[in-house]
């Protein structure tokens, strides 16, 4: 049953926001991690991408490869730098050199042999001497501001056009800064502003980060919308936005076309499977909680010149044999050149879904389908599995072959905030359940011996302001992290005791700590785009930002719910052997036990709040005479076993 169809044309606005929808949440976790002002940024407009499409014998109507420099050869003149800093555009054949960049990282375009166009960033921010750079201090990087502006090109003999061009990109380390900007009268201003790397990583190929290296890559857009005003007076820019914050790599530019659009092109750009109706899209959903429907829907663009009638979107849900359990349909109807159509549907589920792994395929039909210039971006494919068990966000290891994108997140991550780094996952409960405890995925730069605590903590503590993270509903003893549990890349960790979760919503948190150089990492499932505070981070102290909690990362962390007896809580044996002196104390608390292991001892004030942490072996002491006075729990742990004693400290 067709529910609602939203269509989107001309400049439509995409604001950045922590309540994005799925399929509008940007991918990249640190962009939004480190809070840079997303209203800083202009808003995008609706002109779509389109990579990898055969061109189908487009006329090229304009050109210019970088021959002939700033000169231009092209049918319409020179290119002009503006801005700020726009003195840092360069046309030659040289790589982008700086402190973070190597020559190795120059573009590979089709004819960059004779020349490109750069915005070298990194080499800005550094001091040379001779060919040596040095980056600065980061106190003193700039987020450099500069355009690199196309002559006026009349289009008004052929005004349904194409603009492709080939790109190399990097960028670090706020938000991307890469924009192509469209003017129909003749540069006095630009309102058409289209991020040109859309989908790509913060940091891209930095290592640990299991994200793509930078290579060249080709993105074409359909311009024809944008220029309809006035076609004879054209000028595109590349500009690199300062008001990204960020400061570092390059951008590096080659092999501009405008071409004739194709007539018929239709695009996918992004189907969606949602229990919730809000857009998170969960990896593992326990069959006690699925819902009566499930929320699917797609993004249709119609990228070719011509209209396209009779559309219609069809979801197929098929199980692990291949047969089909539930489908879904939307009657769109016509979809004009240019305009974009997402559809939104309550499928209704199956009475008692198996257990088991299930693949949403998502396909259109039209009138014109047999005449579409690229079939191959025609169909989106969604996978999830229903679990007895185990809640998750993230789907890693489940995600179609050759799509899953993961990077690695943890006490490691971020500077001046190793201990107690908090990544959560919201989960909604349908029905009633038991919460056991917390299975995590590993990143394989964990170190042994880090220390990890998983809590359950009420949504409106940590949405209000501030967050309140030190009211646990549940939570875990200290794990101590060992190099099997790395190796094998999940571990499970119990609550002290069960706990039932009612109808609402939860977060699952991970709270991770590091011990000198030794750190652990949560995996970073970036495949599939989530909702603002689907995932979150908390970190305890970031002054530049003057806040600690950052939702809509737009990932999932593998933090997973679990309410196995399995997995769940492990017998709560007293660590025996543990003896504390004296009490009360003016200061100095001895720690002594009556084995040789490793100890993690916490001392915690009457609000649970953690003020003082220290591993040892065997046997410690502590100095306490930095503390208020007053009671305080002091918790001893080897990871399996623990003890806590209220200390008075006079």
């Amino acid at each position: 049953m067709k529910r609602s169809v939203y269509t989107t044309s001309g400049l439509l606005a995409v604001l950045c926001s922590t309540t994005l929808v799925a399929q509008q949440a940007d991918r990249t976790a640190v962009r939004k991690m480190i809070g840079q002002p997303c209203e800083s940024i202009p808003s995008t407009s609706e002109v779509r991408p389109v990579e990898d499409i055969a061109r189908g014998g487009g006329d090229v109507v304009w050109s210019e490869d970088f021959s002939n420099g700033f000169a231009g050869s092209n049918p319409s003149g020179a290119w002009t730098a503006d801005g700020e800093s726009g003195d840092i555009w360069r046309v030659n054949s040289n790589a982008p050199r700086g402190a973070y960049t190597q020559n190795a990282e120059r573009i590979q375009s089709t004819t960059f042999a004779n020349g490109f166009a750069k915005f070298a960033s990194d080499s800005a921010n550094c001091t040379w001497s001779g060919s040596t750079p040095t980056a600065l201090d980061p106190d003193l990087f700039i987020a450099w501001d500069g355009s690199f502006v196309s002559p006026i090109i009349d289009l008004s003999a052929t005004p349904l056009v194409e603009l492709e061009f080939q790109q190399r990109s990097r960028y670090c380390c706020g938000d991307s800064p890469f924009f192509l900007e469209i003017s129909t009268d003749g540069g006095d201003t630009w309102p058409t502003v289209i991020l040109a790397n859309e989908g790509l990583p913060f940091n891209q190929g930095a290592p640990g980060t299991n994200t793509p290296p930078t290579t060249t890559e080709t993105r074409t857009f359909n311009i024809a919308g944008a220029i309809a005003e006035d076609p004879s007076n054209v000028r595109f820019r590349f500009h690199h936005n300062g008001d990204a914050n960020s400061s570092h790599y390059f951008w590096q530019i080659d092999d501009i076309k405008i071409s004739t659009l194709p007539d018929y092109e239709m695009v996918m750009n992004y189907a969606y499977t949602s229990t919730t109706g809000s857009g998170e899209e969960y990896g593992r959903i326990p069959s006690s909680q699925l819902p009566a429907t499930m929320n699917v829907g797609a993004e249709l663009y119609n990228y070719g010149g011509q209209e396209q009638t009779n559309v219609v979107l069809t979801c197929s849900v098929t199980n692990e044999d291949d047969v089909e359990v539930f489908t879904s349909e939307a009657i769109v109807g016509t979809i004009a050149s240019g305009d974009s159509v997402v559809t939104d549907e309550d499928a209704l589920l199956p009475v008692g879904l198996p257990i088991g792994k299930y693949t949403a395929t998502f396909t259109w039909t039209s009138d014109q389908v047999d005449q579409d210039l690229n079939p191959a971006n025609n169909s989106r494919v969604r996978t999830f599995e229903v679990t007895e068990f185990v809640y998750s966000l993230d789907n890693i290891g489940g995600h179609p072959s050759g799509t899953q994108s993961t990077q690695q997140v943890g006490s490691g991550s971020f500077a001046d905030n190793s201990e107690n780094v908090k990544l959560m996952n919201m989960y909604f409960i349908n029905s009633t359940m038991i919460a056991t405890g917390i299975q995590l995925g590993l990143g394989s730069n964990s170190d042994p011996g880090s220390s990890i605590i998983v809590s359950l903590l009420d949504t409106a503590d940590v949405l209000a302001t501030p967050s309140v993270v030190n009211e646990p509903l549940a939570e875990s003893d200290p794990h101590l992290l060992t190099q099997s549990e790395i190796t094998a890349g999940v571990v499970n960790i119990p609550f002290f005791e069960a706990y039932e979760l009612t109808p609402g919503a939860y977060y699952a948190v991970a709270s991770l700590y590091s011990d000198g150089d030794a750190a652990v990492y949560i995996l970073d499932d970036t495949t599939v785009p989530q909702p603002g505070l689907a995932s979150a981070l908390w970190i305890p102290f970031d002054p530049p930002n003057n806040q600690n909690f950052y939702g809509g990362n737009g990932t999932a962390w593998a933090v997973r719910l679990v309410s196995s007896p399995t997995i769940g809580i492990a017998e709560r044996s007293d660590l025996e052997g543990v003896t504390l002196f004296p009490n009360p104390t003016s200061g100095e608390l001895r720690i002594t036990t009556t084995s040789n292991e490793n100890f993690t001892v916490e001392v915690l004030n009457v609000l649970g709040e953690r003020v003082m942490a220290d591993r040892f072996f065997g046997n410690t002491a502590m100095d306490l005479s930095g503390v208020a006075k007053g009671v305080y729990s002091v918790r001893v742990s080897n990871g399996t076993s623990t003890t806590v004693e209220r200390v008075t400290l006079n």
